[in-house]
This record gives structure tokens, sequence and C-alpha cells, in this order.
């Protein structure tokens, strides 16, 4: 799969272990929340509200799990009891899991058939515990929080340990160092599904500060260019490194050797966009990142990104994010305070 590519949320799976940090469930669980409450608001996305939550408990004793702080969620099943969901996400435990899952091998098997199955994985901080211990983490990518990354590492030494990143994504397994960085992934994956508008609404609602998007944050495993074509990476290259040029498809086609049309056809059955889609997604992520953090004007920016003009960037960022430049702008850029007029230090 691309590194954008949609993820079905039509069942969520979130997993209630013992000694879990609550807040590391919850707050995926509210802002999925708060998203079904948005798509009710609309006639035209009121049935796609209907995704299932859910909420499955195991313990190696069979017993109610017991989070860390004594609250728990009741009235939840097993999990080994879910036999088909889209999107399991695993929660941050308390310092040692292993300490926790040591007869954890019925949860394992089940982790490892729902991914088998088509399953995506979201692990929070030490939860990543578990994906590891599975195996499905084996040559791939991964991050976890700074207390378990000199453990993990020792413990699970083929896996690609990021020192440096919060978040991490490989193929169909993400990783978030920290509860914050959850809630930046769940954001991410509302934004994969419902649009970035949406996503936008909710972010803004669970955390206005200005944060830096998900795609500047993560670890990719080979940055969108998760396939064996090696024609078409050397065209999606030249295109990362040179987005504000004129594309010229003769171009891309001779530096993968092939005809115009064949490489037309092989690009988009490889990454699932046009060579133009492609590099307009390009050149919307890097305003995104100039709306947010610089004064630039809308016309300096599409003439940095390489548009004709800036109501051709206006037409091509609102497709992409669903809202205009304009309201990005003001949108990520809200400020949390602000001082009353009257206001005097004295």
């Amino acid at each position: 799969m691309t590194a954008d590519a949609p993820i079905p949320l039509k069942h969520v799976t979130l997993l209630q272990l013992e000694a879990m940090l609550l807040s590391s469930i919850a707050m995926p669980l509210e802002m999925l929340e708060a998203l079904r409450a948005r798509l009710r608001l609309r006639t035209s996305t009121r049935r796609q509200a209907n995704f299932v939550t859910e909420v499955g408990q195991y313990s190696v004793t069979g017993e109610q799990p017991q989070p860390l702080g004594g609250l728990v969620l009741e009235g939840q099943r097993s999990v080994l009891d879910i036999a088909d969901t889209d999107v399991i996400i695993i929660p941050a435990l308390w310092r040692q899991p292993e300490k926790y899952l040591t007869n954890a091998k019925p949860l394992l098997d089940w982790l490892i058939t729902r991914f088998q199955q088509g399953a995506t994985i979201v692990a929070i901080g030490s939860g990543v515990w578990l994906p590891a211990k599975a195996g499905l983490l084996n040559g791939l990518p991964a991050t976890t929080h700074w207390h378990s990354l000199a453990a993990f590492t020792a413990m699970f030494p083929k896996v690609k340990w990021q020192h440096d990143h919060l978040l991490t994504q490989a193929g169909r397994i993400f990783c978030a160092a920290s509860i914050n960085s959850g809630a930046d992934l769940i954001i991410h994956l509302i934004g994969l599904n419902y649009g970035r508008d949406l996503a936008l609404q909710v972010e803004q609602q669970f955390s206005p500060e200005v944060r830096n998007p998900f795609e500047k944050r993560v670890f990719q495993a080979d940055l969108a260019m998760q396939h064996a074509d090696e024609a078409i990476a050397l065209a999606q290259s030249w295109l990362h490194q040179n987005m504000n040029e004129v594309l010229s498809l003769p171009l891309l086609a001779s530096l993968a050797d092939l005809s115009v049309r064949q490489f037309s056809r092989r690009f988009v059955m490889v990454t699932g966009e046009t060579p133009v889609r492609y590099q307009q997604r390009l050149r919307c992520m890097a305003a995104r990142d100039w709306l947010q953090n610089s004064n630039l004007g809308l016309a300096d920016i599409a003439s940095q990104l390489g548009f004709s003009d800036a109501s051709h960037f206006g037409r091509v960022f609102q497709r992409w994010a669903g809202v205009t430049p304009g309201v990005y702008r003001n949108q990520v850029r809200r400020k949390i305070f602000a001082v009353s007029p009257s206001s005097e230090i004295t």
C-alpha cells in the first residue's frame, strides 16, 4: 500500500490490557466519536457514521484487566472473540509489557491472524511490544516510548528501531512513541478516509495548537515508494526533487526507459495516481507547510511551487485539502490565547 492510501475504518478494535494507560485508547475513542458526530451533521456523510468502535479486553488470568489508575471500561467482550476488524489500536503499557503479557500467546496469535486478514495495526508507546513480539515488525521501522527504547532494541534486534522519530509507518503497521503522537496518528487516519477538512475539525476540537502534520514527522518505510518497480521509483524520485518544475511525461518516460503510454499506465498501476495528480499532491504537502510556518502570500507560494497562478493553486489545494489555502492557514495559525486590548500591566 502507498503511504497515503485509505485505510478502512468500518470496525475499530481498541485493546484493554492489564496495566495499560487508559488515556492511550480513551483519546482515540473520543476522537472517533467526535468524527462520528460531525459525519452525522451532513446528509451526504450521515451513513458513513455507522462505523463500529469496540473495546476488546484481554488478560492472561482471564479476569477483568486493570488499567493503571484503576479506571475500567466495563461490559467489553474478550478481544479473542472479535473475528473481523479493520483497525487494531494497541495501548501503551506501564513500564514493562512482558511483565503483564508473559503468557500472551493467544493474543499474539489473534493479532497475527487479524493482520494477515488485512487489519491495520496502530501501536502506541510500549504497546509496540505486541507486534514486535509477534514478529510482525521484523525488518521494518518502528518506534516506542523513550523509556522502553533501549530495552526493546536489545529484545527485538530484527526491528529497525527509529530513535529519532515519534511516528513510523511500515505498510499497515503504525507506531507512535507517545499518547500525543498516537492522537496525531488518529487524525492522519481520519484524513485518509474522510478528507482533510473533517480531520482538521476533529484536530481543532482536541488539539487546537499548531502542530507539525503527520507526514512531516513520520518515518515511512521507503516514503511512499513501497513497491518493487525501479523504473517508476526513478520517476517518483525526480518528481520529489523537482516538484516545482513543469511536468514532462516524455522526460519521465525516458527516465523509466518506457514509452509515454507505457509509463502513464504503469505509473497509475503502481502509485494509484496519475503523474499530474502525484505532483500536485507533493506541491500541496509543501504548500501546507508554508501556509503554516511562513508569511508568504498565496501568489508567492503558488510561484515557488510551480503553479501557473494563485487561482490555480487555490483550486488544486482545495481539491486536495477540502478547504482553501486561506481557510487552512487561518485554521492552523489561529491563536490559542488573546490579550484583551484593555488589559494593562501595573
